[in-house]
């Protein structure tokens, strides 16, 4: 059976993930039948999960039924200082359980919830704080240091460190947890506002990307869908194994991003995994958290699954119970699926496609469907339309190249108070451009090249930098690699390259040679740099790719 013909059985009328044309702010469009109308609704499912392990973060361990019980002390205390729906409640801070408590807690409360880069410096969290108008901020006392200013002490809550007691800045959160009976919780409409995801802002200020209740639902239950189709075509459920009792998931993905929200905590939430939570990603204490809570899953970027499983000392740990690795955010070098089978037995890949403005919606695969086309970024989800196009706007047909637009019911509402942005990002007939360049193949399969505004133009020729990386990703000793053009007089642009290598033998001129066997010709680059420091990368691990061309630029000038 194809795989057209398994996602149109899973989606049929009267199956369990049915899809069908459902009203949404931008007019009828396909989304899952049964999904509930809101992520409230799933949130409160939650609770039935009782005394079952949910969450390990440091020296905090929680069952299911001991952080909703925080969560609502919390928002007990929040409800009864004046927190009321729509109010913008921001977050600020290093992933812990404080963080999924805290958002729980307001979102229940019907808060429009606004994750923050917690990775940005003073000027970038209070542009967030300022710009979304929130009413209520929660951080760890190392961000409270930080926007000092931005709201009364009053509406600030502070998760302090208690080894580095300092000058009060906000209401310790540990205190704000109320002996009192929050109100019931209500079921808000499917069109309520109630997430504001920042952009990574590379090319200007970061924008608050607006989502809905029922964007986040069928976000979710996309990612259940994901598993289902996994499921079907592999024949059934993989068991546990290495001592594993239980799914669990090491959290190292940032909390402030589609991906690390709705896929490493609500996606847990729903089938009951447990998390694992990692604040700072270190690679010789993820393998130490592997062994020691026998986690299952471990889903981050290309570049911390390679870090990851690329660490010499490996085999001195026990990571038999883990079985399920995902990689997303950024192209996935082509030598890291072999990685991946030579260290995992048996291993469940997985990859996808998908942007904050998309709640990551938009490709994904797992399991036998990714290994499938492991190069790919995973089959185009039922929920999400997706369409290539020419430089004029023409619709191109499958292979073909091209930027890849979207349409769909996890699509964003919108940026926050930036109407311009809306008319920019979207068409007159409602599909979002992604920037992204790319093609669907004959299977529905959805292969990312590149961005539109990495496209190197050399004397005239279109070059995607991703193709050079991927075949530089095959040489071995390369562990990292940067493809972008610099100014030319005679040719416009050139191509040049920065690598990363373990391999001190490596030079610009071995490495073009090795190329020559991979890729044409003029997708060598003709400026090669060879370096052992890791390349700088932003808030999403991804490369830092416009500040790493300035430097290089500036050096050759």
């Amino acid at each position: 059976m194809s795989m057209k013909t398994t996602i149109q059985e899973l989606t049929a009328e009267g199956a369990f993930f049915e899809v069908r044309d459902m009203p949404t702010a931008r007019g009828d469009l396909p989304g899952y039948a049964h999904a509930p109308q809101t992520l409230t609704e799933i949130i409160q499912n939650a609770r039935g999960h009782g005394d079952l392990g949910f969450i390990v973060s440091g020296d905090t361990r929680l069952t299911f039924a001991e952080f909703f019980a925080r969560a609502d002390s919390l928002r007990a205390y929040l409800e009864g200082q004046g927190l009321t729906p729509g109010d913008r409640f921001a977050i600020a801070m290093r992933n812990n359980a404080e963080w999924l408590i805290g958002f729980t807690a307001a979102f229940l409360a019907g808060a429009t919830v606004v994750p923050i880069n917690s990775w940005g410096q003073a000027a970038e969290l209070a542009f967030a704080v300022e710009d979304c108008g929130a009413s209520w901020l929660l951080s760890d006392d190392q961000r409270a240091k930080m926007l000092e200013e931005s709201l009364p002490t009053e509406r600030r809550l502070v998760v302090y460190d208690r080894a580095e007691p300092g000058t009060q800045r906000g209401i310790d959160f540990s205190d704000a947890l109320s002996s009192a009976t929050p109100a019931e919780v209500d079921i808000p409409p499917p069109g309520q506002v109630c997430l504001i995801l920042y952009t990574s802002g590379s090319t200007g200020t970061p924008k608050g990307v607006v989502h809905c209740q029922q964007a986040l639902s069928q976000a979710v239950f996309n990612m259940m869908f994901t598993g289902m189709l996994t499921m079907t075509v592999e024949g059934g459920l993989r068991e546990l194994r290495g001592g594993a009792t239980q799914e669990k998931a090491l959290l190292n993905v940032p909390l402030f991003h589609a991906t690390g929200l709705l896929g490493s905590f609500v996606l847990p939430l729903v089938t009951a995994q447990g998390i694992v939570m990692i604040s700072k990603w270190d690679a010789q204490e993820a393998l130490r958290l592997i062994e020691a809570e026998r986690v299952t899953l471990f889903s981050s970027v290309p570049a911390l699954v390679k870090d990851l499983l690329t660490q010499p000392n490996l085999d001195d740990f026990d990571i038999t119970s883990l079985h399920r690795v995902s990689s997303g955010g950024a192209a996935m070098p082509s030598d890291l699926p072999g990685i991946i089978e030579a260290r995992i037995d048996k291993a469940y890949a997985s990859g996808g496609y998908g942007l904050t403005e998309t709640l990551a919606v938009g490709s994904q695969a797992a399991g036998a469907v990714f290994d499938a086309k492991p190069a790919a970024a995973g089959v185009q989800s039922p929920i999400m339309q997706v369409r290539c196009t020419s430089p004029d706007g023409s619709v191109l047909p499958p292979g073909e190249p091209g930027e890849i637009e979207m349409q769909g019911v996890a699509c964003t509402l919108g940026y926050w108070n930036k109407p311009d942005a809306d008319t920019a990002i979207f068409t007159s007939d409602g599909w979002m451009k992604t920037g992204d360049v790319g093609f669907a193949d004959d299977d529905g399969y959805l292969h990312i090249t590149g961005r539109i505004k990495d496209i190197v133009i050399r004397g005239g020729e279109n070059i995607y930098p991703g193709d050079t990386e991927q075949a530089c990703y095959q040489i071995d000793g390369i562990k990292e690699c940067v493809v972008f053009g610099i100014p030319d007089d005679a040719l416009g642009e050139e191509l040049a390259m920065i690598v990363r290598v373990a391999d001190s033998a490596l030079t610009p001129e071995t490495i073009r040679e090795a190329l020559k066997t991979r890729i044409a010709a003029y997708k060598i680059p003709k400026f090669i740099e060879i370096t052992t420091e890791p390349l700088r990368r932003g808030a999403t691990e991804k490369f830092d790719k416009r500040s790493i061309q300035q430097a290089f630029v500036e050096r050759m000038s």
